[in-house]
């Protein structure tokens, strides 16, 4: 991973947005005084990339930002990567995570942060999946990048600080041998798989035994249940026989039943018949009774038909009359439409003159309104002008007071500096008596002249201090009556806007008033005398004379015709009333006609009516005779529907225990099947057993005992010679390490060696474990074993880690250390892409060819590359 841009903002002291631009170094120092933020730098890489730094949470933001952001972009294995992590606070993180579509050497790195650069996004659906998303791309943790790559601020000994175990998970996972405990982990999932796989199988085995087991017990219950089934077959024939002979019997008695039930139908038909001839004689009674009423009333019915002829002549009169009548009427719908007409804009332009009548009414009471309001706006208005002049005065008064303010202000410097001169001179003529001069002539002074002119200096101090604290006091008063002023002057600053608001008020209310007095003159000039004119017209009806003249004269004419309206309705009532006189002549006329064959066809239903009578009696005895000998034969009749539920109950138990014999038969024919299945499942879990066995041997072999403890072994020696390289460089040659990753049990029972990874030291007192040491000894062995650990990361992991970052390790060195660890620096600085070199010693800042200068200012930190 090669750092290329880092831009943050409101992370930890940087208030202000920082940003640095690795590109232009590959060696540089990070100098600074402590707390300036030198360390906030690598704290905003690591966040940036695993969300995790020295503080957490909102202790990461500026206390003077509502929020923390970092843009880190690097370089790794050919791409180039841009991780965009931000904190509100009270919020939680916002992370981002993109590709850079174009190569390195396609790119100005100078110029990384361009908005023309293209970014592909690679963020995830959550924030945690695009931290494993991170994760995965560099093949590291937090843990991991930190041990590897950076010797931090109090962490430099946290490899070596590890225990064994822990030191070779940490080294397994630097060389990239995770992938080991992911194919443990998958050998492991397989194994479990296999096992509950074999552990089915196992259930499905005993499963069969048990069913096996049965075998004699179910042959035993299936000859039981055919016994029982030959039993209910025999019982069933015997029942289906005897119901059969009992429908026999009923058959003979539906036969029986339905001559019966058609002498019923016969009957029922008969009498209805009979029913319907005496229904028809009645109505034929009523109809010839109805006939001769009409007979009677003949003399009536031929008189009020000659009385109906007479009205139809009558009607016919008093239409010709009408006639006549609406022809002359026609006459009169010309002056009444000019009358109606000439009324109809009369009482239009009455209405038109009523509406402007109700205007001006409203209008004149809104004028008395505006006259008021514009006698009160006035008075404001002149109240206004009261207070505007008021204002004046204290403007005039405050600018009086500054004046004297700056005149005091202005003298009372020039007074102090004369009181001090004074006090100067004084000082010094009581100091120096015999030196003093005549400040006039230059003469030397006696003593009492020297003592006259210290009294007159002194009294001249006393006029001008208390000038100086009489300036002061009155300063005070002027500074109080400026405020006051202000003040003043502040609650009537309002005063031109409500004036100016006033007058325009004012002139658009005295605008209203002349419109509306404007209105008032024109209509009683004009349209009052008309209003009046009208209403007089409406009143008196004399609009539209001439019409109305030739109306009179047609009405006299209509007059003259003698046509009765009400004497013609009368009439037509008349005509209406008598036409069913009509109708009655002519029943009458049927009448006649209709009663002599009705006589007869009375007589012939009588004696129909008689015949059908005593052939009814004579089908109702025999129906009785036969509907009672069924009745006893029915009564004798054998329950054929309990005979069928019998029958059926029976064959419901056959079938069952049909269904059952052949559930029994089949489980003691599976069993042959159940054998031929045992065998196969046991072969089938043999060959689990040896997958399980295979499994157990992979999970060995992938963990940590295994293949990754002998690649380990493999890698010990090349990390412990560049460590002893570094050492013996650092040292002159006093040291060497060696690691050791076997070690024996305590208990000495086990012939077995125990995984591990200890440290021993080697210098002129012997060989002494890592942890017997401390200081500047032990910050030298950790700088050794972590660059030894990055080299060799480099060598077999295709260099995933370029960066290389000490932070503050040269305090706990003397000069001569100090020196031997810049020269280490520079020895391995063609391995590393980027080396960060962190200190606030500035005996140290000009040995490095880049300074990055962290300058802790009011606003924040801030960054500058020298």
């Amino acid at each position: 991973m090669i750092p290329l841009h880092l831009k943050i903002s409101g992370f930890l002291s940087y208030c202000q947005p920082a940003e640095l631009n690795f590109a232009t170094f590959d060696l540089a120092c990070i100098s600074g005084v402590n707390g300036a933020g030198k360390s906030s730098l690598l704290d905003a890489i690591t966040w940036a990339l695993f969300g995790r730094a020295r503080r957490r949470d909102d202790a990461l933001v500026n206390t003077r930002s509502v929020a923390a952001e970092v843009a880190f972009i690097f370089a790794y294995e050919g791409n180039i990567y841009r991780v965009q992590r931000a904190l509100q606070r009270g919020k939680t993180s916002s992370l981002e995570f993109q590709l850079c579509q174009a190569t390195p050497q396609e790119l100005d790195l100078d110029q990384i942060t361009s908005s023309a650069i293209p970014w592909k996004p690679l963020t995830m659906r959550t924030l945690r999946e695009t931290q494993a998303r991170i994760e995965r791309t560099l093949r590291l943790d937090y843990d991991t990048f930190v041990n590897a790559s950076f010797i931090l601020q109090g962490k430099a000994d946290q490899f070596t600080q590890l225990q064994p175990a822990e030191r070779k998970q940490i080294l397994a996972s630097i060389l990239g041998l995770e992938v080991w405990e992911v194919y443990r982990q998958r050998a492991a999932e397989r194994r479990k798989a296999t096992e509950r796989e074999s552990d089915a199988l196992k259930g499905q085995i005993a499963g069969i035994e048990e069913e096996l087991a049965e075998e004699q017990q179910r042959k035993t219950r299936l000859e039981e249940v055919e016994k029982q089934l030959e039993d209910l077959s025999r019982r069933c024939r015997a029942q289906e026989e005897l119901l059969e002979n009992y429908r026999r019997t009923l058959a003979i008695l539906d036969e029986q039943c339905k001559i019966v039930d058609e002498l019923r139908r016969q009957l029922e038909d008969e009498q209805k018949s009979l029913e319907e001839q005496k229904k028809s004689l009645t109505e034929r009674k009523q109809e010839r009774q109805q006939m001769n009423q009409i007979l009677a009333e003949e003399a009536q019915i031929q008189a009020a038909y000659q009385a109906w002829h007479q009205s139809r002549e009558d009607v016919k009169d008093w239409d010709d009359l009408a006639k006549k009548y609406r022809q002359q009427e026609q006459r009169r719908r010309q002056p009444l439409d000019i009358i109606n007409a000439e009324r109809a804009r009369l009482m239009e332009e009455k209405r038109a003159l009523d509406e402007k009548l109700a205007e001006i009414t409203t209008q004149q009471s809104a004028l008395e309104s505006l006259q008021a309001q514009i006698t009160a706006n006035q008075e404001a208005l002149k109240r206004l002008e009261e207070h505007l002049e008021q204002r004046l005065q204290l403007e005039a008064t405050l600018n009086e007071a500054r004046q004297r303010q700056a005149q005091i202000e202005a003298e009372n410097p020039l007074l102090k500096k004369e009181m001090e001169t004074l006090k100067g001179r004084i000082d010094r003529l009581r100091e120096n008596l015999e030196e003093a001069v005549c400040p006039t002539c230059g003469k030397p002074l006696s003593l009492e002249e020297r003592q006259t002119l210290i009294t007159s200096l002194e009294t001249q101090g006393k006029e001008i201090a208390e000038r100086y604290r009489a300036n002061k006091a009155f300063l005070i008063e002027v500074e109080n009556q400026i405020r006051e002023c202000e003040r003043l002057i502040a609650d009537l600053s309002h005063i031109e806007a409500e004036q100016k608001r006033l007058w325009e008020k004012i002139a658009s209310m005295q605008t209203q008033a002349e419109t509306i007095q404007q209105n008032l003159r024109q209509w009683e000039a004009n349209e009052a005398p008309r209003l009046a004119q009208i209403n007089q017209a409406l009143q008196d009806e004399t609009y539209a004379p001439e019409a109305r003249k030739l109306l009179a004269q047609i009405d006299a004419e209509l007059k003259a015709i003698g046509y009765d309206p009400e004497a013609h309705e009368a009439a037509r009532k008349a005509e209406k009333e008598g036409r069913s006189s009509e109708e009655r002549l002519r029943a009458l006329e049927k009448a006649r006609a209709a009663l002599a064959p009705l006589e007869k066809h009375i007589a012939d239903l009588e004696s129909q009516i008689s015949t059908r009578e005593e052939n009814l009696a004579r089908r109702r005895a025999e129906f009785e005779e036969r509907a009672a000998k069924l009745t006893a034969a029915q009564a004798q009749a054998p329950d054929i529907y309990a005979e069928e539920r019998k029958l059926a109950h029976l064959r419901e138990q056959e079938n069952q225990k049909r269904i059952e014999f052949g559930q029994w038969k089949q489980k003691v024919e599976v069993l042959e099947k159940l054998r031929q299945k045992r065998q196969a499942l046991e072969a089938q879990l043999q060959e689990l057993a040896q997958r399980i066995a295979q499994y157990r041997q992979i999970e060995r072999a992938c963990s940590m005992e295994g293949v990754p403890a002998l690649l380990i072994e493999h890698a010990i020696p090349q990390i412990e010679a560049r460590a002893n390289l570094l050492l013996d460089r650092l040292t002159r040659g006093n040291m060497s390490v060696r690691f050791l990753t076997q070690q024996a049990y305590k208990d000495q029972r086990r012939d077995d060696l125990k995984e591990t990874l200890d440290i021993q030291i080697c210098d002129s007192a012997g060989v002494r474990p890592y942890e017997m040491f401390s200081g500047g000894e032990a910050f030298r062995i950790n700088f050794a074993i972590r660059l030894a650990l990055s080299e060799v990361l480099a060598q077999r992991a295709g260099a995933r880690l370029q960066t290389l970052v000490i932070d503050e390790g040269f305090g706990s060195q003397d000069a001569e250390g100090r020196q031997r660890l810049v020269e280490a620096i520079n020895l391995v600085r063609q391995d590393f892409e980027k080396i960060l070199v962190i200190t606030h010693l500035d005996e140290l800042k000009d040995q490095f060819p880049t300074r990055i200068e962290v300058e802790k200012t009011s606003d924040g930190s801030r960054i500058r590359v020298v």
